[in-house]
């Protein structure tokens, strides 16, 4: 197995382990689909920028579950001490500390309004969203 088969079987796991220990139902699924169907399509990809940047970017967003999840769990437990420096929240263009300190125990993150998506990508994104929406039916 090469190095490369092993971070991924690795972030993997990891992946599905996150989700669930940390998702609702609902979400676990649509978050296990999702990443299956990422890491097949990534399977053959043979150059090391993109394989880099995969793995950054699935590894940011391990970490992104993991500090919702250590947020909820301090709200849980009656800790709420200063929750927007523990999980890096409200550093944006946000100026309320209310909405911060709300979006620390949400999952996922909005998407920068300039970033630019490829044809391919907004396909994807309407998909997801599709799906989405279906669950809350």
């Amino acid at each position: 197995m090469t190095s490369n088969s092993k971070k991924a079987v690795s972030l993997y796991r990891s992946l599905l382990k996150a989700h669930s220990k940390y998702l609702p139902p609902e979400m676990k699924s649509l978050g296990d689909a999702y990443v299956q169907s990422e890491f097949r399509l990534h399977k053959s990809v043979t150059n090391q920028d993109q394989l880099s940047r995969f793995f950054a970017e699935w590894n940011m967003y391990l970490e992104q579950i993991q500090q919702t999840a250590r947020a909820r769990e301090t709200l849980a437990v009656g800790i709420t001490e200063d929750v927007n420096r523990s999980t890096n929240v409200g550093s944006g263009s946000r100026s309320s500390s209310n909405t911060a300190t709300s979006d620390a125990f949400s999952f996922g993150k909005d998407l920068d309004e300039g970033i630019e998506l490829t044809d391919e990508q907004k396909l994807q994104l309407e998909k997801l969203r599709e799906e989405t929406s279906n669950l809350r039916k």
